[in-house]
């Protein structure tokens, strides 16, 4: 079941947040490092209107989550003006993977933002992270930008 998350659901969403960064940095040593988030920075998207978050709920754990928010493109004149929304995370936890979660919450961020009259949903997803790039290029996201590194 997919839900907007609740103040009382901060001790679970910050065991999968770590949980989260945990993988990013498995992935990307070189540029995460695993951090707890800040419960009060994490409620502060509970608290505004522009934001959510979502929970994934199994019986009564909480196994996934996602958080997003209403953005907007530069409003330089060489850039299409839009409202979108930024997918900031979305995670599963691995126990619950492969079982729909994942869809359910974009089911619920793609509703959210076209209630907002939003025009599309934006994400970043590290390029070591195959699992991720799989999952939204199945759900028809596609590359809009590409950072590039080179060490020095």
């Amino acid at each position: 079941m997919i839900r907007l998350a609740t103040r009382a659901d901060l001790p679970a969403l910050m065991g999968l947040a770590a949980a989260l960064t945990q993988e990013m940095a498995t992935l990307a040593p070189q540029t995460i490092q695993p951090a707890a988030s800040d419960a009060e920075d994490f409620a502060a998207y509970l608290d505004d209107p522009a934001s959510a978050v979502f929970v994934n709920v199994a019986g009564a754990t909480i196994t996934g989550f996602a958080r997003v928010v209403t953005a907007t493109t530069s409003t330089e004149a060489t850039s299409v003006f839009h409202r979108f929304a930024y997918l900031i995370d979305l995670y599963v936890a691995p126990t619950a993977r492969r079982q729909g979660h994942g869809q359910q919450l974009l089911t619920a961020i793609q509703d959210w933002g076209q209630a907002l009259q939003l025009d599309f949903i934006q994400l970043n997803v590290l390029a070591a992270n195959d699992a991720a790039r799989a999952f939204y290029a199945r759900h028809d996201f596609v590359a809009s930008w590409l950072t590039l590194q080179r060490p020095l």
